[in-house]
């Protein structure tokens, strides 16, 4: 191969680095405005009802509008935002019966997750389930609302990475905002208590592998996450 040839072929090689990591900046910018937007609306900084827009955001986060409006499609995938062409983004609304019609499906949904994940999660996987199985305890014993929050995050980030099973993954993760939205406007000191400790319950079943524990501590969390919801109709 020629000098000349040489130097074309390491000129393309660097061209395609750039382009990698520019698209992998991006992903990640994408990422990270997902989760700053999410956390947002889920803890009611943006409220249910009320209107955005691109620019706005794109400010308020110091970053262009292309990742904000990537962002926005996938929140409004998981039924946090409305986009109305001409009108701008809304928050949508808190719904009780949505609720319970989410909960109905992720039932179902999450059963067979928890024992996909207590049965392929890897060693260090299940060592990290663990630790959220802590988090979670921890939060309950310092009545810490928004760290239980957190935990709760941390585990079906993580429950969606031991199922390995890339469907099921994706209808977790979309299903889950909307009910951490709703904990977060209803919940109640006794409420936190018994959700960390069934969470908990779940989380270190997966950790030691047991399938059969994993579904029965996702029924039990899912019978409280429903009685929770009747609740509030009551309060």
């Amino acid at each position: 191969m020629s000098v000349k040839s040489k130097k074309t072929v390491l000129k393309k090689t660097e061209i395609n680095k750039k382009k990698s990591l520019q698209k992998n900046g991006t992903e990640t910018l994408v990422e990270r405005v997902y989760a700053e937007l999410e956390e947002m609306i889920v803890t009611l900084k943006l409220k249910p009802g009320q209107i955005i827009s691109e620019s706005d955001l794109g400010e308020m986060l110091h970053v262009s509008r292309t990742p904000i409006g990537d962002a926005l499609q996938r929140l409004a995938r998981e039924g946090l935002v409305n986009i109305l062409p001409r009108r701008g983004i809304v928050v949508t609304e808190i719904n009780v019966s949505d609720q319970l019609k989410l909960l109905e499906f992720r039932r179902s949904v999450s059963k067979f997750a928890a024992a996909s994940a207590a049965k392929r999660a890897k060693d260090d996987e299940r060592i990290k389930m663990e630790t959220i199985a802590k988090q979670l305890l921890e939060a309950v014993k310092k009545k810490d609302g928004r760290s239980l929050l957190q935990a709760d995050k941390a585990f079906h980030d993580h429950l969606s990475v031991c199922i390995k099973n890339d469907y099921a993954s994706r209808a977790l993760n979309s299903l889950d905002a909307l009910p951490r939205r709703f904990w977060f406007v209803h919940h109640q000191n006794q409420d936190d208590e018994e959700s960390g400790r069934l969470h908990a319950q779940l989380a270190l079943a997966i950790a030691k592998g047991d399938e059969v524990a994993a579904e029965i501590a996702s029924d039990r969390l899912f019978d409280s996450l429903e009685k929770f919801v009747h609740q509030t109709l009551n309060r």
